[in-house]
């Protein structure tokens, strides 16, 4: 896995990063990509929401994306431009909708992001599912 973010030297101005959808993998892209935020000294309320709504569209890839047993990969990235924030999310997976119920303790990743970020779109696809998470900058 690649270092973390030192903070002497310039964040790069986007943030590009493919794996494995796997829990762990996960775990590591959200630091990654709170330390880009962080770097590219965005506000903490939006580094903080971009990082948690980032995690959950994540953490739908690796749990939703694909079949039991197979490990498929996602890709992130994000930029900050025209006075927003943007990170996208992409599987290449097969979209599963939600069940229609949801458990105490799952169910509840979409409505998280939705919440989290300024504007939210989820473009699903025969092949892979999209989520794009937006916030406005002061």
């Amino acid at each position: 896995m690649n270092p973390r973010h030192d903070p002497a030297r310039p964040a790069d101005p986007a943030f590009r990063r493919r794996g494995p959808a796997l829990p762990r993998h996960a775990t590591w892209l959200r630091h990654e990509l709170d330390d880009w935020a962080r770097a590219r000294a965005l506000p903490d309320p939006v580094r903080e929401a971009l990082a948690l709504a980032g995690y959950e569209a994540m953490a739908n890839a690796v749990t939703h994306a694909y079949p039991a047993r197979t490990t498929g990969f996602l890709e992130v990235t994000a930029c900050e431009e025209a006075g927003a924030a943007t990170v996208v999310v992409t599987d290449h997976g097969q979209w599963r909708p939600p069940p229609p119920v949801a458990g105490a303790l799952r169910g509840r990743g979409l409505a998280l992001i939705h919440a989290l970020a300024g504007r939210t779109s989820v473009d699903t696809r025969e092949h892979g599912t999209t989520v794009t998470m937006t916030w406005p900058l002061p």
